[in-house]
């Protein structure tokens, strides 16, 4: 009897062959075991394929009697994105999958919080092959991501770092994680977007439906119309095709606001530009208001600036009351008129603490035995009596300085209409106020000598 053992060029199996029996010959288990411990094979022998074979040998076919334990590969790095509820991302080769991410979700972060932690790959569970001898195990891939703008890693390389406030951005093609500043609504701000709260720059190609709130702390352009909705800017400038406030309405921005028309809406801004009709509008600007379009009216409405008010047309043949307000800074005549009011509250609580004050040391040059609890609401009224002498002249201070401004400001101001002025329209100039029963072409007004005087347009 002839005995072959073969083993995989793997070394995973190993196979015995038997061949040239003779007629009565014995196969014993302890013939194979001595062919396969000259073959140096160890490892998980199966003695039960040899027994078998013992007792129905067949000839010339090998018989798997030995198999290694193949390794357990290690598993592959990930992604988890603590930021969205635990969900993780793992890679095949150097790619991240992302097909799973909701891009349609918007998710605002905010400078140095953690995005993400990266998971290292695991190292993986050697095997062993039929000699014994261990089989390598295959190391999981890295969980490589490409960083794009405002991320980056840690120290410790194990988490993913937001460097700026934005959205959170996947580029599924590139495999690429970024914090945006700019957010792009494509369409509508609506029911299905939900109010828009950003800390970057927003463009919103639809409109904005009524009641909704677009705020960003940079840019806002709105490419339709502001429907009796609110768009704000934090720092910057808003830019919206029209609005249609239906007296529900605001409009804001630290710096300018440019329209191309407004209907019934409230602006607020350091300087407005508009290229068609603002009618009947309520406006404050810190500077100036200024019409840049061949038909850029003033109708109806109230308008208060610093610096100037420029349109084509202001007021209409129809009458239509129209306010006007130059030389004074909105913002500073509503403190002004919020400290009076202080004052004269603090004036009037003032007189009634000094009356109990008073009381209380004309009963202690008398003599008077006052209970300690007395004692006690005397000394809180004489502390109260302090702290607000203090704050009056705070007020009295700040109001001063206010009217100081003011006093300034009314010297450096106009009103002008282009083409007309018409009846109806109202114009104050600090303590001057001037009405024209008359169109009045091509007109200037200005502050001079305590009044405002009319003159003739150049331009």
């Amino acid at each position: 009897m002839n005995v072959v053992i073969s083993v995989t060029p793997d070394k995973m199996e190993a196979y015995i062959k038997l061949s040239n029996i003779l007629p009565g010959e014995e196969i014993t288990l302890d013939k194979l075991t001595e062919e396969i411990r000259k073959a140096k094979i160890i490892h998980n022998i199966d003695l039960g394929a040899l027994r078998h074979l013992c007792e129905e040998p067949v000839e010339n076919t090998p018989v798997l009697f030995a198999h290694g334990d193949p390794p357990k590969d290690g598993e592959d790095g990930k992604i988890v994105f603590e930021i969205l509820n635990q969900k993780s991302f793992t890679t095949s080769g150097s790619k991240v999958d992302f097909r799973e991410f909701p891009v349609q979700k918007r998710k605002i972060v905010k400078n140095g919080q953690k995005i993400a932690t990266i998971y290292p790959p695991t190292e993986g569970i050697p095997g062993r092959n039929v000699y014994g001898e261990p089989v390598p195990a295959k190391k999981g891939n890295e969980a490589k991501v490409l960083l794009g703008k405002n991320v980056a890693l840690s120290e410790d390389g194990m988490h993913i770092i937001a460097t700026n406030e934005g959205i959170l951005k996947i580029d599924i093609e590139k495999g690429m994680i970024e914090v945006s500043e700019y957010l792009e609504i494509d369409g509508d701000v609506d029911y299905e977007t939900g109010n828009v709260e950003f800390p970057g720059v927003v463009l919103v190609k639809g409109d904005v439906k009524p009641g909704f709130i677009v705020r960003a702390k940079e840019d806002v352009e709105v490419n339709g119309v502001a429907e009796a909705s609110t768009v704000i800017s934090l720092e910057g400038t808003v830019r919206v095709s029209g609005v249609k406030g239906k007296d529900k309405g605001l409009i804001k921005a630290k710096k300018d606001v440019h329209v191309k028309y407004a209907e019934a809406v409230t602006i607020e801004a350091e300087n407005l530009y508009f290229e068609s009709n603002l009618m009947n509008c309520t406006v404050r600007v810190t500077n100036a208001i200024i019409g840049t379009g061949p038909r850029a009216n003033i109708i109806g409405g109230e308008y208060i600036a610093l610096s100037k008010i420029e349109a084509e047309e202001i007021g209409s043949d129809f009458g239509v009351n129209t306010y006007l307000e130059v030389g004074v800074n909105p913002y500073i005549r509503e403190e002004l008129k919020l400290l009076n009011v202080q004052i004269e509250t603090d004036k009037t609580s003032l007189q009634k603490l000094i009356n109990i004050v008073k009381q209380y040391k004309e009963m202690k040059e008398k003599g008077v035995t006052i209970p300690p609890d007395k004692e006690e609401q005397f000394s809180k009224v004489t502390r109260t009596l302090i702290n607000l002498r203090e704050q009056l002249e705070r007020n009295l201070k700040r109001k001063q300085e206010l009217e100081e401004k003011l006093s300034v400001m009314r010297y450096q101001c106009s009103v002008v209409a282009r083409k007309m002025l018409y009846p109806g329209v109202e114009v104050f100039m600090h303590d001057a106020r001037y009405m024209t029963d008359r169109p009045l072409p091509k007109v200037v007004l200005k502050y001079e000598d305590g009044k405002i005087v009319a003159g003739g347009y150049g331009g």
